[in-house]
């Protein structure tokens, strides 16, 4: 059946029974899958549910005329290299807008990830973890058990205190909102990931959320790719999404960065070249990344409450999405997709690719 993802048939043809999504025409019709399926967890803004289901029960899912897909549940992970480094160390440094009067102030940022530690960059001289909220643990307050989260945020909006100024974020007064979506291992799930972009789509208005940034990937299904969904439904409720490309190298993008509907990332060197780990590739026939920016050895902050060094399009992911904070400030009605066309524009091509760099 084509609505039948073929890796979630694989494993239940080795697990006997797991968890998929599975996702239907209209929200109105979640409701009778509930009443018929053993449903843990639900996902409305892409009109889907998380399932517990055998191969006997899948099939019967993918034979129902309401349903548009049932596919599998598919680990996710953070994409990085991380190396701490004292505070001094070598790297590149993202620089901000603040010669031109743009700091991202009154704009917020969400950045699904590992979550984010309260570093003296980001919590001095005022808080800027406008909210906190963990889909992982049961964790009331800001931390980050990875860094990955943290190092994220401070790219795209560390302030530069610790360092005197020397090591700061693209938007270093942008405010944050922390969703913990992805363990201390780096891993995940593709539910984790969805309740987190389910709970953003919901509370996106009452936080003034702008940018959402996501440095993360799985490998893409070839249709009904439901982060790609989630990521697109985010765009189209007004977010500016911008996604790292992934880490694999050449023909192999990851999602949700697949999505035309998002700002694809890969990464750079300092000298401009496009990093080989860097994912690429052709999806539903457009070439992604939609633009490169640096990604190896850049100095950031660490959970630990010093600067590290990350190499990887998750250092990318960011470098953008605080300039699309920069973005929204000057321009107060931008659209996802004028912030798109705006930092596609205003990159350099260099060997046939676009580079963006402030």
């Amino acid at each position: 059946m084509e609505k039948l993802d073929a890796g979630l048939v694989s494993v239940l043809a080795d697990c006997g029974s797991a968890t998929a999504v599975v996702r239907v025409r209209s929200p109105w019709q979640l409701a009778s899958l509930e009443r018929r399926f053993d449903v843990v967890a639900r996902f409305p803004f892409i009109s889907a549910v998380g399932v517990r289901c055998d191969r006997k029960e899948a099939v019967r899912l993918a034979s129902m005329q309401e349903v548009v897909s049932v596919t599998a549940q598919r680990r996710v992970c953070a994409l990085d290299d991380v190396t701490a480094v004292p505070n001094g160390g070598e790297g590149y440094a993202a620089e901000s807008f603040a010669a031109v009067g743009l700091t991202g102030r009154g704009v917020t940022l969400c950045v699904l990830d590992t979550g984010v530690a309260p570093h003296l960059d980001i919590s001095v001289p005022r808080d800027r973890i406008k909210e906190f909220r963990d889909f992982v643990g049961e964790g009331e307050h800001p931390y980050d058990d990875n860094g990955h989260g943290t190092f994220v945020a401070g790219v795209a909006a560390g302030g530069g205190v610790l360092s005197a100024g020397r090591v700061r974020g693209v938007a270093p007064e942008a405010e944050i909102v922390a969703l913990k979506v992805i363990g201390a291992s780096g891993e995940t799930g593709a539910f984790t990931i969805l309740e987190g972009m389910q709970w953003l789509f919901d509370n996106c208005a009452r936080l003034g959320v702008k940018v959402a940034c996501m440095s993360f990937g799985a490998d893409p299904l070839v249709s009904a790719d439901p982060l790609k969904a989630g990521a697109e439904m985010l765009s189209r409720r007004g977010i500016t999404v911008v996604c790292a490309s992934g880490n694999s190298g050449a023909g192999s993008l990851k999602s949700p960065g697949v999505s035309p509907e998002v700002i694809t990332v890969g990464a750079v060197d300092g000298e401009m070249r496009v990093a080989d780990f860097t994912s690429s590739g052709v999806y539903q026939g457009v070439y992604r990344p939609d633009v490169f920016a640096p990604g190896v050895a850049v100095r950031g902050v660490d959970a630990g409450g010093t600067y590290a060094l990350m190499t990887g399009t998750s250092v990318s992911a960011p470098y953008v999405a605080g300039a699309c904070c920069l973005l929204h400030e000057r321009y107060k009605a931008l659209t996802p997709r004028e912030a798109k066309r705006m930092i596609v524009a205003s990159s350099v091509v260099r060997d046939g690719v676009r580079v963006f760099v402030l």
